[in-house]
């Protein structure tokens, strides 16, 4: 799916939805969203998209920090077993990540009660960036987290 197509998706009442605020940056979590790009989290978790074409000019080709590419990947054990749309049950949409700091807890269930936990947790197409996350050691996993904490 194309950005200006999920974009246009959007329910009318979200489209013009101020983004969630970012929280302040220090050093390690600049360090931290180096970590996110170098263990590959921003393959699904895409940090910046740029808007299509639109009749609203206030919403047509404006980039944004969704942290996500709103596309379907298998999760494996993730996944939440329903099959709706295209969507198997081993798929789902990747969730964005803006607006993360304010959540008490994670992934689609809310089942994990922290960052870490909701990133170990991943399996199918984020199995590899789970596996280079649990390799991190303290200090990258840390820097990753406070990063994490930002958005």
């Amino acid at each position: 799916m194309t950005m200006a197509r999920a974009w246009n998706c959007l329910p009318t009442s979200l489209t013009f939805l101020g983004l969630p605020p970012r929280g302040p940056r220090t050093r390690q979590t600049d360090a931290g969203a180096s970590v996110f790009l170098q263990i590959g989290c921003a393959n699904c978790h895409t940090p910046t998209l740029t808007t299509g074409d639109s009749p609203v000019l206030a919403i047509a080709h404006k980039s944004f920090q969704p942290f996500s590419d709103f596309l379907l990947h298998d999760m494996g054990r993730l996944g939440d077993g329903i099959v709706q749309g295209n969507a198997r049950g081993r798929e789902m949409r990747t969730a964005p990540l803006w607006g993360l700091r304010s959540r008490p807890t994670f992934l689609h269930n809310g089942s994990a009660k922290t960052p870490e936990q909701a990133i170990l947790a991943h399996s199918g197409q984020g199995s590899d960036a789970r596996n280079r996350f649990a390799a991190l050691d303290w200090r990258a996993r840390s820097a990753l987290v406070a990063f994490l904490k930002t958005l």
